[in-house]
């Protein structure tokens, strides 16, 4: 105690702005990273936590390295004198606040072995808060919950940042959340469950998690670099939950199967393997009826000239309707304002909680030997600040794909040839496969050589542009007409491998941690 007197009073983080030179804080390291951008680490980065709980985001920049990264370790505590405060840039904000406690050349710490605070410091949140999207959205938290399905490890891809598995987990109220992890904790935990194959009660705790969003339904995934995740550890909390496991079943043991689901990667294919039909482009260039189909062609252009996203409904991802509201005044019953009250089409939606997301709409142009055709990739939100910017698309130009595409009724009834990919993959087998079963055209061939496709041309005019309402998702309404016109160059500078196979949420959120990086 002595020691601490000498140093001057202990301060809190909550009152981290009266903090002074001759006063300390007294912190336990919760996760530390490095930040890395062109392969250079910038910055150590760490969440740091008082004994009251509190968390912080905290870092050391490069030109301190040497003064402290041989010092701070996960899991440890430490006394803290004279840090410095600054503003989060480099990087992004882990717990919310936009200052971070920074070490530099006048920071002294010391180790501490008297921590009296949390271990941990769990911060868990609903499941329905999170499916329901009232959870945290700009800062991380974390959840507990039993494993009931999995999907194995989806590792094709040569990155081992961009291996992931996807998880549904169970609270104690018997609500079902799914979970996506990357990197290393999906190998961690594939590795787990392949190892423990009779282990039928499998608690986690996965900590420092975001929401994610996709087809209007909550979900939490992980974090490259800041999730720490712990399966069945010793730790308070998981025992406590199964504790109360064993009570909801009468004081028995929780024998809930863990139910293993078709990888992603097998079950893509199973939908380019015949259960929808294959067509070429000038087969599908107006919308007769609804059906989905697979059809094989190049993205030739990704379209800068319209709209990347649009403003839906945070719960069904719906287009937002902004209906004008009168404004009566009546003491001057002549000066008539007006206001603009935004809703959902779907009365529903309409709650206290009822707020407006980003999400993508993202117009390609894709080519086959008989035409080019408007496609859009969309349905993933986008959040506050657009990550995913036209030059990180860039990289799918040139490229070959199988596509499911899907035609709505509203495509039918409004005579609307723009459809949405559902699903694409570049797997060799797959395209070639795909590319042997096209009938040759018996038709007169049109030639491919003579009219080149510019980076903002369009194949016809456009007639309107904006997003409409389906009943199950939007189709964006600019209409261009299938045309014959010719391939671009192929690129000889491809530097980039995607997944073999993905669906469109993973294919942008592989983009967007590409633009994170860069």
């Amino acid at each position: 105690m002595n020691n601490e007197m000498n140093i001057g009073n202990k301060v809190y983080l909550k009152d981290i702005e009266s903090l002074a030179d001759d006063s300390h804080l007294k912190l336990r390291v919760s996760k530390i990273w490095n930040f890395i951008r062109n392969n250079i680490v910038l910055s150590i980065e760490m969440i740091v936590m008082d004994e009251e709980g509190t968390k912080y985001q905290s870092r050391v920049f490069n030109q301190n390295f040497s003064r402290f990264g041989h010092l701070l370790k996960e899991d440890q505590s430490y006394i803290i004198l004279k840090p410095s405060m600054a503003a989060v840039k480099n990087g992004f904000s882990v717990i919310g606040q936009r200052q971070t406690i920074t070490l530099d050349w006048r920071t002294i710490i010391k180790r501490c072995d008297n921590f009296s605070g949390p271990i941990n410091g769990f911060l868990f949140v609903e499941f329905n808060s999170i499916v329901e999207q009232t959870c945290p959205r700009q800062s991380f938290f974390d959840v507990i919950g039993q494993i009931v399905s999995f999907r194995p490890l989806e590792a094709s891809d040569p990155n081992t940042q961009r291996h992931y598995m996807k998880i549904t987990l169970t609270n104690l109220k018997s609500v079902h959340l799914q979970v996506t992890i990357f990197g290393s904790q999906a190998h961690q935990l594939s590795q787990y469950l392949k190892s423990n194959p009779t282990v039928t009660c499998v608690v986690i705790v996965m900590q420092f998690v975001k929401l994610n969003i996709w087809d209007g339904i909550g979900q939490a995934k992980s974090h490259y670099d800041v999730t720490k995740m712990f399966i069945n550890s010793e730790i308070d909390e998981i025992n406590d939950f199964k504790k109360e496991l064993k009570v909801n079943v009468n004081g028995g043991t929780p024998e809930k199967s863990i139910y293993t689901l078709p990888s992603y990667a097998s079950s893509y294919i199973d939908d380019f393997k015949g259960d929808f039909p294959l067509k070429t482009i000038s087969e599908i260039t107006e919308p007769l009826k609804p059906m989905k189909f697979v059809l094989v062609g190049k993205i030739v252009n990704i379209r800068q000239n319209l709209r990347w996203c649009y403003e839906a409904c945070y719960k069904c991802g719906k287009k937002i309707n902004k209906v004008p509201k009168p404004n009566l005044s009546y003491t001057t019953p002549d000066n008539i304002s007006e206001t603009i009250e935004i809703q959902c089409l779907d009365p529903v939606c309409n709650d206290e909680n009822f707020h407006v997301v980003l999400k993508y709409i993202i117009p390609i142009n894709v080519q086959d030997h008989t035409g080019t055709i408007g496609f859009t990739l969309f349905d993933r939100e986008a959040g506050d600040s657009m990550q995913l910017f036209p030059n990180h698309m860039n990289v799918l130009k040139n490229r070959k794909f199988a596509f499911l595409v899907e035609i709505t009724s509203y495509n039918v009834s409004n005579y609307n040839n723009i459809y949405s990919v559902v699903k694409l993959t570049e797997d060799v087998d797959i395209v070639s496969n795909l590319e042997s079963k096209l009938e040759i055209l018996t038709t007169q061939s049109v030639s491919l050589n003579e009219v080149p496709l510019e980076s903002d041309d369009v194949v016809e005019n456009v007639q309107k542009d904006v997003i409409s309402q389906t009943d199950e998702s939007f189709t964006p309404s600019t209409v261009d007409k299938s045309s014959a016109t010719s391939p671009l160059k192929i690129s000889t500078d491809l530097k980039h491998n995607l997944h073999d196979i993905y669906d469109v949420d993973c294919m942008l959120r592989y983009l967007e941690f590409k633009a994170e990086r860069d």
